[in-house]
């Protein structure tokens, strides 16, 4: 008798697994997706990087395919990156779904706070870092408030990160740190930084492409991928090409899943 019972406890959640990947396939075939992708390579006093913008077009390109709304940015100022995080907070607010935030270019962490810079950044007083780039503090806070199903931020930066006499006077000396940093404050977000914390991430040395998201947008191409196994596939390819010197950080706060291309054959397995 104890054995029956265990059986049919097995056979019960195996069932209601089955259901609840057929209900999440379901509804992801019917939901918004929507991704803000902006991609800086020419700033006017940071050195300029080579791969970003092929980057961002490689990223919209691939998302567009699996049917997401894109705004999409080249070389964006900081005044513009506002605007355009404003935009898309509006649309995942009004209308749920998934939210994909993607940037690549310069990035700082400043007196303990991560910022991804726009391409009119001077960076010659701490006290403006405000004005001149944007925290990803506050775009975590409005995917939040959005209380949509399920946000995404992609951070391909800290390439050639910029060295502390980058910044032109004493102001900057203090409280510049390398890399961006560990963040506490993600609940519902997944998010990928393209090296670990405080690290350097190579800008694609002699490929078209940085190595994140070179490798990033091969692994959600695959069918029936989950966020997570994408993002595992990615770090490992990563981890590999470089031989161990660069090594993508993800923080997974997600209670649900995701497909960047939905599976069809698992259900009948």
């Amino acid at each position: 008798m104890k054995n029956i019972i265990i059986i049919l406890v097995i056979l019960f959640s195996v069932t209601l697994q089955a259901q609840n990947f057929h209900n999440l396939v379901e509804k992801e075939k019917i939901e918004q997706r929507v991704a803000l992708i902006i991609g800086n390579n020419n700033y006017n006093t940071l050195e300029h990087l080579k791969n970003p913008l092929n980057d961002a077009r490689l990223m919209r390109d691939t998302l567009k395919k699996n049917g997401f709304t894109i705004l999409y940015k080249e070389n964006a100022k900081i005044r513009e990156m506002k605007k355009l995080l404003k935009e898309f907070a509006h649309k995942i607010t009004k209308n749920g779904g998934i939210g994909f935030y993607y940037f690549a270019g310069h990035s700082a962490n400043v007196n303990g706070k991560n910022y991804l810079i726009g391409i009119d950044a001077l960076l010659d007083n701490q006290d403006y870092i405000s004005h001149e780039a944007i925290s990803l503090n506050s775009i975590i806070k409005k995917m939040n408030n959005a209380h949509n199903r399920l946000n995404v931020i992609i951070s391909d930066t800290c390439r050639n990160t910029i060295a502390l006499n980058t910044f032109h006077n004493n102001h900057f000396g203090r409280g510049v740190g390398k890399g961006l940093l560990s963040l506490p404050n993600t609940k519902d977000i997944f998010l990928a930084y393209s090296t670990a914390p405080g690290e350097v991430a190579r800008d694609g040395e002699k490929s078209s492409n940085g190595i994140l998201t070179k490798y990033l947008v091969q692994n959600l191409k695959k069918e029936g991928a989950s966020i997570g196994e994408v993002f595992t596939n990615t770090r490992i390819d990563v981890y590999a090409h470089t031989n161990s010197n660069q090594d993508p950080s993800t923080y997974n706060k997600i209670l649900k899943d995701f497909f960047f291309i939905l599976p069809t054959d698992r259900e009948k397995k």
